[in-house]
């Protein structure tokens, strides 16, 4: 335990900032076969407000508003500021191309400001970028920007070409206006396997590198995930494995759909903002629902009010993940002092993987104890790159609990466990 408590480090005076990705299924909007009776918007209110009850975020953007501009203040009154609470705003998108689906972003203004609004793209439909401040942040200097995206639906090749397009001309926006910033790029992304351009383009280091983004569940959740059920962690659509109305997909969970990717900058926490690592979430999805419904088998991840609510509200659930806001730090302080790294697979057989950032380029030294605190591996090695990734041969390591320790060329420190099988 106190080899433990040595190795480990927090940030001073953060704040906690829980945000949620969501595709509401035609909220208030009419297409004939969703319509008053399949998909009223009273019903839809009600699943909502239960589905919160089970992770209530301080920034909730969601894809398919409709156009109405009557719709987002009607959401807010009835399903976040209730019973007493009053901080919650909104900003609807443009909605530039006159589509019958917008962009919507929902916001704890106690938490955030809201400080500026546009469009990185028109293209079949609109992208919206919203940029907040933190009220919390003694520096004023911290930004988040949110990109919500809804790319073209479908499976022919006409569509995964229109949201290619859409895609690159949103990281051409971003690389343009928001090199090595704090951004999140979430919403509805329709992506049926990771090799589609439209994929590749936002992760794509070598065309945008300084604006290209980081996925949260990578290298497990990423591959071809419709209709496998390796996947099936991972899935976030439909939430109906029968079609009992017009509205709703049917055929199960089955398909990763709806994302949050986060920024380099966010993921190494350079600028005061830092992924929480293992925090990103499918709500509801706990696993067991390949080709099935959400709410049946029970579900072990909510509650069975929750999984009906998900059932009910959207044939999408919901997805999640958790920010440190670094609220005390100056003007020239906004480099949080926690290293952030991932380690797969875990447990290991052979090798163990990390991924890790650093600020600048040099040495960074690795260290692996056992239980009793003796070191059994050390090296270091030169990083080129702000963001690496490095293996570790573990095979003739014997089988148990050990400690794995980075420091970068930054001097930021951060330990793991990790179990060699």
């Amino acid at each position: 335990m106190l080899l433990i408590a040595s190795f480990s480090a927090s940030l001073a005076q953060t704040e906690t900032l829980k945000v949620m990705q969501y595709n509401l299924l035609n909220y208030g909007n009419n297409t004939g076969y969703c319509n008053t009776t399949n998909n009223n918007i009273t019903d839809k209110n009600g699943y909502i407000r239960t589905i919160l009850t089970a992770y209530y975020p301080d920034i909730l953007t969601v894809c398919e508003m409709g156009r109405s501009t009557t719709l987002p203040n009607d959401f807010v009154r009835n399903n976040l500021n209730i019973d007493g609470i009053n901080y919650w705003m909104t900003s609807p998108g443009s909605n530039t191309t006159g589509s019958k689906l917008t962009n919507c972003v929902f916001y704890n203004s106690l938490k955030l400001t809201l400080v500026g609004h546009s469009v990185a793209q028109t293209n079949t439909r609109e992208v919206d970028v919203y940029d907040f401040k933190f009220k919390n942040d003694d520096s004023g200097k911290i930004v988040l920007t949110c990109v919500i995206a809804h790319l073209k639906a479908g499976s022919s090749s006409d569509d995964e070409a229109k949201r290619k397009i859409m895609a690159e001309n949103t990281m051409r926006y971003l690389e343009s206006n928001y090199r090595d910033r704090n951004v999140l790029i979430m919403g509805d992304f329709n992506l049926y396997r990771s090799t589609e351009p439209a994929y590749q383009a936002l992760i794509n280091r070598t065309a945008y590198p300084d604006a290209y983004f980081i996925d949260p569940v990578y290298p497990y959740g990423v591959g071809n995930w419709t209709g496998n059920g390796t996947f099936a962690a991972y899935h976030t659509q439909s939430t109906h494995q029968y079609s009992d109305d017009d509205c709703h997909s049917s055929g199960g969970m089955d398909d990763r759909f709806d994302f949050i990717l986060m920024s380099e900058s966010i993921y190494g926490g350079r600028d005061g903002i830092q992924y929480v690592n293992g925090s990103y979430n499918a709500l509801g999805q706990d696993g067991r629902r390949f080709n099935r419904s959400i709410n049946s088998p029970a579900n072990t991840e909510v509650s069975q009010e929750v999984a009906d609510a998900l059932y009910n509200n959207s044939d999408h659930i919901p997805v999640t993940m958790e920010l440190e806001i670094a609220t005390n730090y100056s003007v020239n302080e906004l480099s949080a002092n926690v290293l952030n790294y991932d380690i797969f697979p875990n447990p290991a057989t052979d090798v163990v993987n990390m991924r890790f950032y650093q600020d600048n380029i040099g040495e960074a030294n690795i260290l692996l104890f056992n239980t009793l605190g003796q070191m059994v591996y050390s090296e270091e090695i030169y990083v080129s790159e702000s963001l690496s990734e490095h293996a570790i041969n573990v095979e003739n390591l014997q089988k148990g609990l050990y400690f794995l320790k980075i420091t970068n060329a930054d001097g930021l420190t951060k330990t793991v466990k990790f179990v060699k099988e």
